[in-house]
């Protein structure tokens, strides 16, 4: 009976823990914001602490392996944070100047284990690697991407998560990869606000309008979402994985990742607004159920959950009567503009959704949807962790931190 209660107090004590981040300020960057917030140059937080600048810049750099230990104990008490928080932080900081990686050493179980948990032929296509031999460079490109202090600490996601996909992918790797990065993004931007549906409800009728505000509506949006509980990610698409969006839960609070799959803008805000009706009315199944994916079959093969998701999101933003409305004048450019102006939304969505009714003999539509559809390029740079770029998944989180998470 003791052994089972231990192991009951375990289960409990995983499910309600919050998610332990992996993305912190480092000594470097706690030190300068406290320089900030007391508005004292280095010379007087030097004095204070009675330190020398060789011996701070040694701790902070990671560069000084051995120090006297009250050199530690007087930085946490300057900077108003637990003596072994300073203490992790500067080992971490040395272990990331000093240790000996993964570089020096590929073992055939680390190759295996690529092989096993990601598709190198996508990840080559999407540009995050530039090989498919150098296991050095690929481990390297991956750890920097994917956040892993080693290649070992990437884990197949096992969360209860609500597709709304187009076709799934042949191939399990990519999608796994798409939820991991998905679920790391909203671990490590640690909402501290507790979900409130009746200002969800509130909210939700000035949703619409922002989306003619093309580079910063959908940003405004997703800041005001993140005060309500809500915290919404854009995460790069992988070609085999037609996923258009998510709906999951860390910490106990909704979060939604989006996907710019086909390239057209309305569709970011129909997959928001679909995912934020799983968050309005699935909210408990979601907490509760297995993963499951909803996929674009045709019409018959719609699940009745995510058929009233997708009602909802386009009655929402733009119904089925405002298309055979605006159907009349839709090679007319200024009025389309006007139709939309007065509907609170982008010209584009009209475009998209004429499209998407257009019957096929209309060779045209997705031509017209095309050529009006606005360029994201801006908006998506402010959001998403490109795949190309270089930058480390730390290096983009405290990015978005302090630019639209806060």
């Amino acid at each position: 009976m003791k052994h089972k209660s231990h192991e009951s107090d375990d289960i409990l004590k995983r499910l309600f823990d919050p998610k332990p981040i992996k993305v912190k300020e480092s000594l470097s960057e706690l030190f300068v914001n406290r320089l900030e917030s007391l508005e004292v140059p280095k010379t007087t937080a030097l004095n204070i602490m009675g330190m020398s600048a060789r011996s701070l810049d040694g701790i902070i750099t990671g560069e000084q392996k051995m120090i006297d230990y009250t050199q530690l104990v007087k930085l946490s008490n300057f900077l108003g944070i637990q003596l072994d928080e300073v203490v992790n932080l500067y080992l971490e900081k040395i272990q990331e100047v000093h240790a000996i990686g993964l570089n020096d050493v590929i073992s055939g179980d680390l190759v295996k284990f690529i092989n096993e948990k990601f598709d190198l032929a996508e990840l080559r296509k999407v540009g995050l690697i530039k090989t498919l031999t150098d296991y050095t460079e690929i481990n390297n490109s991956i750890c920097n991407y994917f956040g892993l202090r080693s290649i070992f600490e990437y884990k197949e996601p096992n969360i209860s998560i609500a597709f709304s996909a187009g076709k799934r992918a042949k191939s399990n790797c990519s999608l796994n990869n798409w939820i991991y990065l998905a679920e790391q993004k909203c671990i490590e931007l640690r909402n501290p606000n507790i979900y409130n549906r009746e200002k969800l409800i509130e909210y939700f009728p000035s949703i619409r309008w922002q989306s003619m505000d093309v580079e910063n509506g959908l940003i405004k949006v997703i800041k005001q979402l993140f005060n309500i509980g809500i915290t919404v990610v854009i995460v790069p698409s992988f070609p085999s994985v037609h996923v258009r969006g998510a709906t999951f839960t860390i910490n106990d609070k909704p979060c939604i990742a989006l996907t710019d799959y086909v390239g057209f803008y309305p569709t970011l805000w129909f997959g928001l607004i679909h995912e934020l009706y799983h968050v309005l009315f699935d909210w408990e199944d979601i907490k509760n159920t297995d993963p499951h994916i909803s996929e674009e079959l045709g019409l018959d093969s719609i699940s009745p959950i995510e058929r009233a998701a997708d009602d909802f999101a386009r009655e929402y933003l733009f119904s089925k009567s405002k298309t055979i409305e605006s159907s009349i004048f839709i090679n007319n450019d200024n009025l389309v503009r006007s139709y939309a102006l007065k509907n609170n939304i982008d010209p584009s969505f009209v475009y998209v959704f004429n499209a998407y009714d257009a019957p096929k003999t209309d060779k045209y539509a997705w031509g017209r949807a095309k050529k009006h559809n606005p360029d994201i390029k801006k908006l998506k740079s402010k959001l998403q962790h490109d795949f190309e770029n270089g930058t480390s998944f730390t290096e983009h989180i405290k990015k978005i931190r302090n630019t639209i998470y806060s």
